[in-house]
């Protein structure tokens, strides 16, 4: 009986000590694997905050290059500003324009009073003829400068620049509060400019007949010239045509105050398109004709025979005599020909 007893209480302490034994490991367990959690933590906060840094010098370094891109254009003057396009800043710049009777105005701006002080504090802004980049919908011209006297935060600007910019002026609404990018920048002076007329017949249509005094009648209404603007010259026809400017020397924006200036006109956009046409009407005739004549190959050449027959006679009523097939294929030939 006693060693009966004995023996259960052996066994009993025997499952005790292996129960804390799990324990103790078990905790161990959870105990290294909040560690390793915890190490692994750390080394992603680590990595984290390591990219977050280099982003940020990244950004710095991105931001000290455009500053210096930014100050180099405008020959050491910063000025780089999103302002609004607003009906009421327009209609000042209108007013403004055909009241001091300036005549190149038709790719002026009116700016905010701010951005004056901002300006003229600096040493290398030139108070004469000042040039701005202004950016909108993904496209760039330039403008010269009214003065100052859009209302805050405000930008007044041209039909001119507004067509340029992609921005609607038939309706107020459209342009009310549009935001544009305004930069300062210091254009060379134009040497030559490359001109694409949109309708076909330009130099018979324009006004006067002279393509050249026309060009240079409109840019004497300008500042500046940038590859991609759009300029309209009046036509004998009471209407106006379309120019693209499709290139500028010495680079894409120049400044076209009291410079020589070479006009280069180039052929249509409708004449280009129409040769177009004709060149592909061409090509579709000679591939036409290659295949014509893959299809129809000419009959082998026939030996001449070793002994010629006696000619039958004629009958009363001679039959016309049928084409041979080199021929037929002549005749197809020579009608694919003339359907170009």
């Amino acid at each position: 009986m006693l060693s009966s007893t004995l023996a259960s209480s052996k066994r009993r302490l025997q499952a005790e000590h292996s129960s804390l034994i799990d324990s103790a490991l078990n905790k161990q367990s959870l105990r290294s694997q909040a560690l390793e959690e915890a190490r692994a933590r750390r080394a992603r906060e680590k990595e984290a905050a390591s990219a977050q840094r280099a982003a940020s010098h990244e950004r710095l370094l991105h931001e000290e290059e455009q500053l210096f891109l930014t100050r180099e254009k405008g020959g050491g003057v910063l000025f780089s500003s999103e302002l609004r396009v607003t009906a009421l800043a327009c209609a000042s710049l209108h007013d403004s324009g055909a009241s001091k009777n300036i005549r190149r105005r038709a790719d002026k701006i009116l700016l905010p009073s701010s951005a004056k002080a901002e300006l003229e504090n600096q040493p290398g802004f030139v108070k004469g003829s000042p040039s701005f980049a202004i950016t909108a919908n993904g496209k760039t011209t330039h403008a010269g400068l009214l003065g100052f006297g859009a209302p805050d935060q405000q930008i007044g600007l041209p039909p001119s620049i507004l067509e340029n910019l992609n921005i609607d002026d038939a309706d107020v609404g459209k342009i009310q509060g549009v935001q544009v990018h305004v930069q300062y920048v210091r254009l060379p002076k134009g040497q030559s400019a490359k001109f694409q007329p949109v309708q076909a017949g330009f130099e018979e249509r324009v006004s006067g007949g002279d393509v050249e005094a026309a060009l240079q009648t409109e840019l004497l209404t300008r500042c500046t010239l940038t590859a991609g603007d759009t300029l309209h010259v009046p036509s004998s026809e009471g209407t106006t045509l379309t120019v693209r400017v499709v290139g500028a020397e010495p680079e894409s924006a120049v400044q076209v105050v009291d410079v020589d200036l070479e006009a280069i006109v180039l052929p249509s956009e409708e004449a280009e398109a129409a040769m177009e046409a004709a060149r592909r009407r061409e090509a579709a005739l000679e591939e036409a004709r290659r295949a014509f004549e893959a299809a129809h190959p000419p009959p082998p050449s026939k030996p001449a025979p070793a002994k010629m027959k006696a000619a039958a006679p004629e009958s009363d009523e001679q039959q016309a005599p049928q084409p041979s097939a080199e021929e037929r294929r002549r005749a197809a030939l020579e009608a694919l020909e003339k359907r170009r």
